[in-house]
């Protein structure tokens, strides 16, 4: 055989062995060793799935318990203000009643004084018809 052909069955025997490796390796595993890999792959994604459904939930718990925490010192806040309000409103309302008691206290004085003064007046002008007569 010359040279070119040996290299040419050498390279188709190298090539032989190469591609039954090949095709050994690659090739299907038998049905109940291909359904085993397959539960498997299927077991491991969905405990992925399970385990970041999870951190989700406990993220969106914590987020949940977050916004809680802040709107109720919101509403503390909030409710100090109002109460706050309420009570200058309130201590207003006050100092305006007591001022009105006063002048209301001061107009039954002075009103006291009046009648008494007409009741002298009318005393002394029946006293002098009286006289008069």
């Amino acid at each position: 055989m010359s040279s070119s052909k040996l290299y040419f069955v050498g390279g188709l025997f190298i090539g032989t062995i190469i591609g039954g490796t090949i095709g050994v390796l690659m090739a299907p595993a038998a049905g109940d060793e291909t359904r085993k890999k397959i539960a498997e792959g299927t077991e491991e994604v969905l405990g992925n799935v399970y385990d970041q459904a999870m951190e989700y939930s406990e993220n969106l718990k914590e987020q949940f318990q977050d916004m809680q925490e802040q709107m109720t010192e919101r509403i503390g806040q909030y409710k100090n203000q109002i109460e706050s309000k309420i009570q200058e409103i309130q201590d207003e309302v006050n100092q305006d009643l007591e001022g009105l008691n006063e002048e209301l206290e001061a107009l039954q004085k002075e009103e006291d004084e009046l009648v008494n003064e007409v009741e002298e007046e009318v005393e002394e002008e029946v006293e002098v018809a009286e006289k008069g007569e």
